[in-house]
Parts: C-alpha cells; structure tokens; sequence
C-alpha cells in the first residue's frame, strides 16, 4: 500500500492509530493468522518469575497473534546461520489496560517492560504492536541462537519506540508511521525484512536527535551513492566519515545509545549545577559540562 497517510482526517474521525498502523502495514493476506492468545495459556507455557506474572496479569489485557511471515505463508525465504536463527517472523498486538492513574513516565516504562516480555517469550522474531488506549508502540529485537541449547534464541538488542499519539504526532513520527510498510522492506529473506524494519526504527531515534526522518526509499538512494563513495574515500590518508545510514544496525544502535547516555548524564550535571553553591565546585561542574557537550557533539556528527 503506498498511500501517504492522512493524519489529520484520522483525527477528524478519531480513528484508532492501531487499526490505521495495521491496514498501512499492509502485510499479504496469506499471512493473517488472527488467533488470540490468553494470559492463562502464556502463563501455562512459560516459567514465568512473579514479577512477569504480574505484569501480565495486571497490565496486558490482550494478546492477539496477527500475522506469521515464513515460506509457506508469503514468498519470503527464511535464514539460517550457526549465529541467527530466522524460520519465521511473527506480529503480534499486546493491549494494555486503561491505566488512568499513570503518567507518562510510568507509562513509557510500562512499555519497555512489556516490549521485553513478550520478545523474550516468543521464540520467533517479532513485529510488536502495543496499543494503550489511544497510543501505539512498535517493537521489534534482535535475536541470536542460545550457543549453549541451540532450541532457544536470546535477545540481543530490543528496538522500541515512544508511545505514539494521533493528536500530538511530530513531523518525524508521521514519516516513520508512512515509511512503515511492507512494501518498503526487503523480500530477499526473512533476515533482511526484519532488519529493513529495525532500520527504520533506528531512524526514528536518530530523528528525535537531527529534527528530520530519512524515508527508506530515499535512504536507499543515498546508500547506495554513498557506498560508492566510501569505496574512494578508503584510499585516502583521512577517509571521511560514513554516513548514518550507510552504518549497520549495530552500529547505529551503538551511536544512538551512547548519545542517549551523554544527554542524560549531561541532565544530572546541570541539575547539580543548580544547586550547588560553592564557586569550585560549581567550576568543576561547568567544566564536566563542557567536556559531557563536546562528546555530544563529536557523536551527532556522526547522525548525519
């Protein structure tokens, strides 16, 4: 579906965002499983420490197995490695349950919780969609194969996004939500969709940091002029940098995670700055401060 959404009619109707998510997705019909899945079930099948029980049992209201992406649904190989274990990915809508005395926060930190439950429960890759009332998440996670007991897959690194509100949506997040379908991922294998998906996730957070969303078929374009030009620029004595999307997924998590890092001890420093009274100390702070903001500097160089 290559529709450009139209979020200000989906306002004006007050349309649910999921349920606009979900058809833009577009995934084949031939996928569409549709099979709810109960708390009692996920709870029978799994050994579950209280705390996830809790979680469950107290935030989840719903758990509905949408879609399965593999050979025999969709014309998608799946991929296999001695590290990476790609049968099938799976997607998946967890409904939380109107919590009205959260606040944001608590909420944002609800969401990281649940996002981590179920990807370490599912033994398949996932696209997650968790809906909270009028807001949206998406998740996915990288996975690799337990070295130790090859039937078990642990997760590496999980991807998810802010809660996403129809009535308040920024520019970056309307072109993350368009870029977000089907049609714009890779069909080589089961491995490349997924990874496509992460890319686009990972471009969302680097968004928040740059003001601007890449979309993917631009970003393809630009990959593709830009490997070229990394290819001269290796001769070099001083190669330039490489460019944000040219970097793997890895890589770009890397980079976004140690911005995130340096922005929240940058936070501290300055509140303790507030505070404190002392001349030599305050002079310590400032020079923390400094030395914290030109790593933020030297790190978002490295977004562009």
């Amino acid at each position: 579906m290559d529709d450009i959404l139209d979020f200000e009619n989906i306002l004006k109707n007050k349309s649910h965002l999921f349920d606009v998510i979900y058809t833009h997705l577009d995934l084949p019909k031939s996928t569409y499983l549709g099979t709810q899945i109960t708390k009692k079930t996920i709870i029978e099948q799994n050994n579950l420490s209280s705390s996830d029980k809790t979680l469950l049992q107290k935030f989840v209201q719903f758990v509905t197995w949408l879609n399965t992406i593999k050979p025999e649904t969709v014309n998608i190989p799946s991929y296999i490695t001695c590290t990476v274990e790609y049968i099938e990915v799976a997607v998946l809508k967890v409904t939380l349950k109107n919590q009205s005395s959260n606040t944001g926060r608590l909420k944002l930190s609800l969401l990281n919780k649940v996002a981590k439950l179920f990807h370490t429960l599912i033994p398949y890759p996932i696209i997650l969609l968790i809906e909270y009332d009028d807001k949206l998440a998406i998740s996915l996670a990288d996975k690799r194969i337990n070295q130790a007991d090859g039937s078990k897959l642990i997760v590496d690194n999980d991807y998810t996004s802010q809660w996403l509100s129809v009535t308040d949506l920024k520019q970056n997040e309307m072109e993350f939500l368009n870029d977000f379908t089907f049609s714009n991922v890779s069909k080589e294998n089961s491995y490349e969709l997924y990874q496509d998906l992460i890319s686009m996730i990972l471009e969302l957070e680097k968004s928040y940091y740059t003001g601007s969303y890449l979309i993917r078929n631009r970003m393809r374009n630009n990959h593709s002029d830009n490997t070229e030009k990394y290819l001269k620029d290796r001769s070099r004595t001083k190669p330039e940098k490489i460019p944000f999307n040219h970097l793997s997924n890895k890589e770009k998590y890397i980079l976004i995670t140690k911005l995130s890092l340096l922005q929240s001890k940058l936070t501290k420093v300055r509140k303790k700055l507030k505070k404190e009274k002392q001349m030599n100390e305050k002079m310590l702070l400032n020079l923390k401060a400094k030395k914290v903001k030109e790593e933020i500097a030297a790190i978002s160089s490295q977004l562009e």
